[in-house]
Formats: C-alpha cells, structure tokens, sequence
C-alpha cells in the first residue's frame, strides 16, 4: 500500500475527499480504513511498508498541537507537557488501529491479512512508533490480554541501527525481541539478507511474497504494486522424479 502517497497528497474513498491527516490519531484511523478498502478488493496478503517512518510526520504534527495548546495555557513546562502527551497519543492511536483491525471483515468475511513493517526508522517520532507498536502488543487485546493475530509485525535489523549494542535503536531491538518471545511477533527481517536475495529492501506481503525489483528512474518502487499470482513448488514430487540425480 502506498500509505505515504496517500496521506500526504489525499485521497478519495467513497464518497469522501480525505485530506493529509493533521495528527497521529487521525492518521491512523484514515489507515485502518485503507486497510479495510484495499483488504476487501484483493485476496491474499497485504502490507505496509516502514510503517514507522511513513507516520512520522504525523507524529510531529501531533507534538506541535499540543505544545501550542501549552502555549496558550501558559502551562510551567511546555515542552515536558506536549513530549507526554505526544507519547500517549501516539500509543492510545496504534491501540485504537490495533483493536480496528481485529475487528474489521473484510467483503470475503475475514480479518484483514495485513502486515506492517518497521524498524529502520531513527528519529523520535519513529522510535516512538516502534515503541507503541510492539508495547500494544505486548500488552495484548481485552481484559484477558489476548495475543491478537493481525496485524503480522515484521521488525527490520540492519547493521548500523539496530544491529547490535551501541546502534542507535538497539534498545527497540530488544524489546522486539521480547515482544517475539511473549507474543509470537514481530518476525525479525534481516535487512542485508533480504537485499542480496531480492535484490532491495521490501517488507513482505503476508507471509513470505516478495516484490522483485522495479526501478523508475534510478529509483527502486515497492510501494502502491502487487503480485498478480502465486506459484506453489512440490518440492518432494521434484526430488522423487531427480531420481538421486543432482543435475536434474
């Protein structure tokens, strides 16, 4: 899904004229509708990539309202004052599109099979993002904090970033893992890995599809593309009819 396209430049759905949301809430409200439009009118799996980095903006917006509101209400530490509500803005927002996508079905009667990938992105508003992602799923869904199913999380690793101690988002690598470890995701996604087997970085649809490479102008497209089939390999059929024969 080109998400990014999307907010920034506007869109329509239905019968509405959505206009470049003004904050993270309404950013990712306008998100689980896309989700829901686009999950209705294709089969299989569908995904947002570097979720993180694509409502970041919307992260910013978000501080600058509330340090306004500050402003204006000559509040002692404003820049204190607007950071927290900012943070809990922006985990009450990725709860809210957490809870819409488990509850959503779609026109073939299912849940959303969605995926968002994050992980790369290393500035505040990123971080936080990745933060209230994996923190709501941690969490869980309820009362009886229910692992929810959708949507897949996919945390990126790259060296630099996340890689290792000292990497500026070493310490969201680690609490990815411990989100894996309690709640079954985030998947983790080897980012060099991924680029010299598919030839660029892309998060997956679903499970495992990959977009091959497709570059306009230099410029390598992932986002707003799509597989138009799906090919399945008997391995074990393949292997009986080699007959032991490796050069078949």
């Amino acid at each position: 899904i080109d998400l990014q396209g999307m907010l920034t430049k506007g869109f329509k759905m239905g019968n509405a004229e959505i206009e470049p949301p003004k904050s993270i809430s309404t950013a990712t409200a306008v998100t689980a509708q896309i989700i829901a439009q686009v999950a209705s009118h294709i089969y299989g799996g569908t995904t947002i990539n570097r979720i993180d980095e694509v409502l970041a903006p919307f992260v910013q917006a978000s501080y600058k309202k509330h340090l306004k509101i500050a402003k204006e209400w000559q509040i002692d530490d404003q820049f204190a004052y607007a950071e927290s509500r900012t943070e809990k803005e922006c985990y009450d927002a990725f709860q809210s599109l957490e809870y819409e996508v488990n509850t959503l079905h779609t026109a073939n009667g299912q849940t959303p099979f969605v995926t968002f990938g994050f992980g790369l992105g290393t500035s505040k508003e990123s971080r936080l993002i990745q933060k209230s992602i994996l923190q709501n799923r941690l969490a869980g869904l309820g009362k009886n904090r229910k692992t929810s199913v959708f949507p897949k999380l996919v945390f990126a690793i790259r060296k630099g970033i996340n890689h290792q101690y000292g990497d500026p988002n070493y310490d969201i690598k680690q609490l990815a893992l411990e989100c894996a470890s309690k709640r079954m995701y985030p998947d983790i996604l080897n980012y060099e890995q991924v680029v010299n087997v598919t030839g660029s970085f892309k998060t997956p649809m679903g499970c495992r599809s990959f977009l091959g490479v497709y570059e306009e102008q230099g410029q390598a497209i992932h986002e707003g593309r799509n597989n138009l089939g799906v090919i399945s390999i008997n391995l074990p059929r393949i292997a009986i009819e080699a007959k032991g024969d490796e050069q078949r």
